[in-house]
């Protein structure tokens, strides 16, 4: 059995005024040995998906964070927002962050009187958060536009304008992690979308998993490959997990729902041989939860880390020797809770969504979203860090 020991919980990132939740977050250490995390800030107290891509940093390996060092990747104004933020650090030292881009347009008449129905006909603290998402989401009527890159040459301090990437033939193409580099300086990003419709799921088709591609570090993107597509339109499959792993097969590591009851499956993953061109058949694995990030540690293990959304509820981790072995039996707890009180769990239940990275140390840093235990909670950024012992 894998155990953890002398775990430490760091406050991260928390707007005390809570007049902003913050989510999504992406962690690496650099070269230059700072520890930064990317994350979304939303341009109110809810999880909406609306709000702007940020940089956090930390100079003594995650134990202290200053708010002073938060910068602004890709803000957020009156026509647009952005969130799912990736990051990785490329060969050269380069930064890239990949996001999703969401504009606003004028609501339809259905959905304004949907949202007043709601508000008049639930309690206070469900009005109150009815009331925000109504503000903040369905009178801007959302729509997801395209994903962008930027990057950084100065370790995250200023970064450049968004290059859009063409995930065509997908309508979208949602992210939720960073690029992945090649020994040949290929980029690969693990994305989700449909082709007949906007959105992650609705008419015609579930969301496929897909890989793009850029030969030129970034600039420009192609549509590579499909990682996995249920042609039934009853499995969805979202926000992929890559790594390439040490033989040089690349691994992607799936969330998996089925339609249209929307029920959470267990993860599966896919295999390809040739960096990419192609994929095996998706293989269910017996552990429950979503979404992950697996990285390989100093002694040549994998580390896979994944939400909880479901009692005690939290982040989970699990251990595999080879990377494609994956066992429920090998599952440690990383932070239970999470979440409000039961009742109030229909707008308080996203949590996780978990970044990890392993430090030069060998301390295991593992970065996610929860909720305060304020009145009314905000959602915050926490780390858990903590070394392995078997």
């Amino acid at each position: 059995m894998v155990a953890i020991s002398d775990i430490t919980y760091v406050t991260v990132y928390k707007d005390e005024e809570k007049k902003h939740a913050v989510n999504q977050v992406n962690v690496k250490q650099l070269k230059n040995g700072d520890v930064v995390m990317v994350f979304n800030e939303e341009r109110g107290p809810i999880h909406a998906d609306t709000g702007q891509t940020c940089l956090i940093r930390s100079k003594d390996g995650g134990m202290t964070w200053d708010p002073s060092t938060k910068v602004v990747v890709l803000p957020y104004n009156e026509y647009y927002g952005n969130w799912d933020c990736g990051l990785a650090q490329l060969s050269d030292g380069t930064l890239i962050v990949n996001v999703s881009v969401c504009a606003y347009f004028k609501p339809g008449i259905i959905d304004r009187e949907l949202a007043e129905f709601a508000q008049r006909e639930l309690g206070e603290e469900q009005s109150r958060y009815l009331d925000l998402l109504y503000r903040e989401f369905i009178l801007r009527g959302n729509g997801w536009v395209g994903t962008v890159v930027l990057k950084s040459k100065d370790n995250g301090y200023t970064w450049s304008h968004p290059i859009p990437v063409n995930a065509r033939p997908l309508k979208h193409a949602g992210n939720r992690l960073g690029v992945l580099e090649l020994p040949n300086k290929t980029l690969l990003l693990g994305v989700y979308g449909r082709i007949t419709g906007y959105g992650e799921a609705g008419e015609y088709e579930t969301s496929r998993a897909a890989l793009l591609r850029s030969d030129d570090y970034g600039d420009n993107w192609e549509y590579y490959s499909t990682i996995a597509y249920d042609p039934a339109s009853i499995l969805n499959f979202t926000e992929p997990a890559l790594i390439r792993l040490e033989d040089g097969r690349l691994l992607c590591m799936l969330r998996v729902e089925a339609r249209p009851s929307g029920r959470a499956l267990h993860m599966m993953y896919t295999i390809s041989e040739n960096d990419g061109e192609y994929w095996s058949r998706p293989k269910p694995t017996n552990i429950w939860g979503y979404p992950a990030e697996i990285i390989q540690l100093q002694d040549g293990r994998y580390l896979m880390v994944y939400g909880y959304r479901r009692p005690p509820w939290g982040v989970r981790g699990c251990i595999s020797e080879d990377g494609i072995t994956w066992d429920v039996k090998n599952e440690f707890i990383i932070r239970k809770g999470g979440v409000a009180s039961p009742k109030e769990r229909l707008q308080y239940w996203h949590i996780g969504y978990p970044s990890c990275c392993q430090l030069k140390d060998g301390t295991i840093l593992v970065a996610y979203h929860v909720y305060s235990d304020d009145k009314p909670p905000i959602q915050y950024i926490e780390c858990a860090m903590f070394e392995l012992k078997d």
